[in-house]
């Protein structure tokens, strides 16, 4: 709905701008290339996949745990007494619901993480965007990769101007 809308009000500033004789200036990047391509962004990127990765192996702990436990219990079920039973019961449903609760909790603070991390590179990546437009005189940059390129040509693209500023450290 949103692109769809984009795409009408960039279609009526185009022809605004050709309706009155303006020239009128477009250009696109792709911000995965700036992404991909940036030191401060591989390096955020580097330090969440660590992060992510220790979770992995915990949660794996933990599920390994799990399955020993109920594969023990399985076994000695039939000998155990009703009450044995029950304690067991709760106390594989209390592993369980840790487990749950554990990848929650860290699924919800790597998402704090990476927002942490990605907020203040995209800030910059769209100084550098908006710097470049003024410069070229452009009057719409539009993201590749978000799909709302209408149209371009190759000389459009600043991605990599973009990118050589990020590099730099211009704004």
């Amino acid at each position: 709905m949103v692109r769809s809308l984009f795409v009408v009000l960039a279609i009526g500033i185009l022809s605004s701008a050709l309706a009155f004789g303006q020239s009128f200036k477009a250009a696109y990047v792709n911000s995965e290339t700036i992404i991909k391509e940036l030191p401060e962004a591989i390096a955020a990127s580097k330090h969440i996949d660590e992060m992510g990765q220790k979770i992995r192996d915990t949660l794996q702990i933990m599920q390994k745990e799990f399955e020993e436990r109920i594969l023990n219990y399985r076994k000695q079920e039939s000998m155990m007494t009703a009450d044995a039973r029950q304690k067991e019961e709760t106390a594989i449903n209390g592993l369980r619901t840790r487990f749950m609760q554990y990848q929650e909790q860290k699924t919800a603070e790597v998402q704090q993480i990476r927002e942490n991390f990605l907020k203040p590179i995209r800030e910059k990546v769209q100084a550098a965007i908006e710097a470049i437009a003024k410069e070229e005189k452009l009057n719409l940059v539009l993201d590749k990769v978000a799909g709302i390129v209408l149209y371009s040509e190759d000389k459009a693209d600043i991605t990599y101007k973009v990118l050589d500023r990020m590099k730099r450290g211009e704004k």
